[in-house]
């Protein structure tokens, strides 16, 4: 059976007062960031990518003559390619 997760909050000297709780254990440590004394609002997807942009820098690296190889029924005939499956 897993153990559950065990979420503090605090300050680091609050947690890491707590350190021998984690002992064995894995940890993540999230800081979040403070001004003033306050949390500061920080979406939960700032600085992070959409697919489209992840996949747009991909294409960024891969030269024009590699990607003219590419099937056009590529996507639609997708388990062919990656499996060998008879087209559809």
């Amino acid at each position: 059976m897993d153990e559950p997760l065990m979420d503090r909050e605090g300050t680091w000297e609050d947690v890491t007062a707590d350190i021998p709780d984690f002992a064995k254990q894995k940890v993540r440590v999230i800081v979040f960031p403070v001004k003033d004394n306050a949390p500061v609002e920080v979406s939960p997807t700032e600085g992070l990518l959409t697919l489209e942009e992840i996949f747009a820098s991909l294409n960024l690296n891969v030269p024009a003559e590699e990607l003219a190889k590419i099937p056009a029924d590529f996507t639609s005939q997708l388990d062919h390619y990656a499996y060998g499956t008879p087209k559809r």
